[in-house]
């Protein structure tokens, strides 16, 4: 294989190009598989390289060396910047929504109101969450009485990994001002709207959604105000 000082990055290259076909196939396992090659391809070829340096063929193998590792991060800028955009999410392929827990469906205010369809009346305090103007986008609302000057944001855990989703985008997204120093029920809006990265568009999943209050004074500590449970999906690229 070293005989000749280009033939491991002949196949280095060839590594590459195969992870490239591997990422088009819209498999975990293919996605998975992909990466593995390339990175046991900038492995092999550095081996070699270094092998031909233990051998003092110095001049080659200082050659070899530096354009395995110039071939390597040009294509890792490459490869970086195509998974930026990789259509495909394998998030919720394998998760089941359980059926021994109760779950709400996001409203959505694109559909024609039926009797089926009802934005509720509010008398106590909670809050909504409605569907955005595309598959795992959101918005929601608050209804709440006497409570200090302070920030309510959302945390939102898939629910049979309790696992913690798109942390910091919906956090910061998600953030409403509130105060309301009267015991009358008033409504905080989220003036924008957050995303749910994880899953594809149709990939329905179940989802604890809560909200979580951060007083104006430092002094106080944040606490949970609410706690739902969501089917959600995730927004496809």
């Amino acid at each position: 294989m070293n005989e000749k000082w280009y033939y491991p990055i002949i196949l280095m290259i060839i590594g590459f190009v195969l992870s490239y076909f591997l990422l088009q196939i819209p498999k975990e396992l293919a996605f998975n598989t992909s990466i593995i090659i390339v990175y046991v391809s900038i492995i092999f070829a550095l081996i070699f390289s270094i092998i031909r340096l233990f051998k003092k063929d110095y001049l080659k193998g200082i050659f070899q060396t530096i354009l395995t590792l110039l071939i390597s991060v040009v294509y890792a800028g490459y490869f970086s910047f195509f998974l930026l955009f990789y259509p495909y999410d394998f998030f919720a392929d394998n998760l089941k929504i359980p059926q021994n827990i109760k779950f709400e469906k996001p409203i959505n205010l694109n559909e024609n109101l039926s009797s089926e369809l009802k934005i509720p009346n509010i008398n106590t305090p909670t809050f909504l969450l409605y569907d955005g103007f595309q598959p795992g986008i959101y918005q929601y609302e608050i209804f709440i009485n006497k409570i200090e000057k302070g920030t309510a944001y959302l945390k939102v855990y898939e629910i049979t990994k309790n696992e913690k989703l798109s942390e910091k985008d919906i956090e910061e997204k998600s953030k409403i001002n509130i105060y309301n120093p009267t015991n009358k029920l008033m409504k905080f809006k989220l003036k924008d709207d957050f995303t749910v990265y994880e899953g594809d568009w149709n990939q329905f999943y179940g989802s604890r959604i809560e909200v979580w209050f951060k007083p104006e004074n430092k002094s106080e500590k944040e606490r949970k105000l609410f706690s739902k449970n969501y089917i959600i999906q995730g927004w496809q690229r």
